[in-house]
């Protein structure tokens, strides 16, 4: 059996915050929609990306570069979300600061 592949992308905090809980909830349940698991890197630290806990714990500030990683059947769906909510700052379409 042959191992899933895994699509990366890199990202950078951009919002003044960094990765408090809005943001944190945010990311957590656009993967929560998805059936791929997603895994987001800063260092050697690793957070299931569905779980809060674990994003609030990699303590990510504004201009922190993280790496998502992410397999399974729509992992390139969920990457794109994910990725897509880092370049807006979290900010959502109808929402200015």
């Amino acid at each position: 059996m042959s191992e899933p592949t895994v699509h990366r992308r890199k990202v950078t905090v951009v919002n003044e915050q960094g990765l408090h809980f809005r943001p944190c909830q945010l990311i957590a349940l656009a993967v929560q929609q998805h059936q791929s698991s997603m895994i987001i890197t800063r260092g050697s630290t690793r957070a299931d990306a569905k779980s809060l806990l674990e994003l609030l714990a990699l303590a990510a500030e504004q201009g922190t570069d993280l790496e998502l990683e992410a397999s399974g059947p729509d992992a390139v769906d969920v990457l794109s979300e994910v990725s897509e909510l880092f370049s807006r700052g979290f900010q959502t379409p109808n929402q200015s600061h």
